[in-house]
């Protein structure tokens, strides 16, 4: 079994986790979805005189989470996601740019705590901030270099919502990461991650239980 199909196992597990164990559960405030997206970390200017951009080891992911309301305009939320740096499901960095081309593969979990600006509106501004845990595999097949980690990460983010029915939401947010990041030096002898700023994009849709 791959790490893929372990991941996608997981996911999947997560998904039914989230439905209600008992018709009796207390289920509301309670929503679950799906969401797609990627991150980058920041590319620094060349000598020829490229601007920086935010997609050095680029990683596209999907995942699933829950949001539970809080009292007021509060909520809490959790989510598991699957990154890689592959072509799915938006064009990643190609190979050529980097020194040392870098196969990442990493499992997310997540738990944050949010804001709404206009909860009853419906179009829904909000902002998050949250903590969670890398599981992530990294390879460098021209120098023969692999390592396996578990990091931790942090974030905030800046969000909408756009309640297109009664149970249904679609939206899109924007966070700030600060998370594992691994060069891809052309000299290095081993994977060693530092930790750096990661600018990431999610669509998701939501359903309310």
């Amino acid at each position: 079994m791959t790490i893929k199909q372990i991941i996608s196992g997981a996911l999947f597990a997560s998904a039914l986790l989230a439905l209600p164990v008992t018709a009796s559960a207390d289920l509301a405030g309670l929503a679950i979805g799906g969401r797609v997206g990627g991150y980058g970390f920041r590319q620094q200017a060349s000598s020829t005189g490229e601007t920086s951009r935010w997609d050095a080891c680029r990683m596209n992911g999907i995942g699933v989470f829950a949001q539970k309301e809080l009292p007021g305009p509060f909520f809490a939320e959790a989510g598991l996601d699957a990154y890689f740096s592959e072509d799915f499901p938006i064009s990643s960095e190609s190979n050529s740019e980097y020194e040392t081309p870098l196969d990442r593969l990493s499992a997310l979990t997540t738990v944050a705590a949010g804001v709404r600006m206009f909860p009853r509106a419906i179009v829904s501004p909000y902002v998050q901030i949250g903590i969670g845990a890398e599981v992530t595999r990294v390879r460098a097949p021209k120098l023969a270099l692999e390592e396996s980690r578990v990091l931790p990460m942090g974030f905030f983010g800046l969000g909408a919502e756009l309640h297109a029915s009664k149970r249904l939401s679609l939206g899109a947010n924007l966070r700030v990461n600060l998370m594992g990041y691994f060069d891809d030096d052309a000299l290095m002898t081993n994977l060693d991650p530092e930790a750096e700023i990661a600018a990431q994009g999610q669509f998701y849709a939501k359903y309310s239980l």
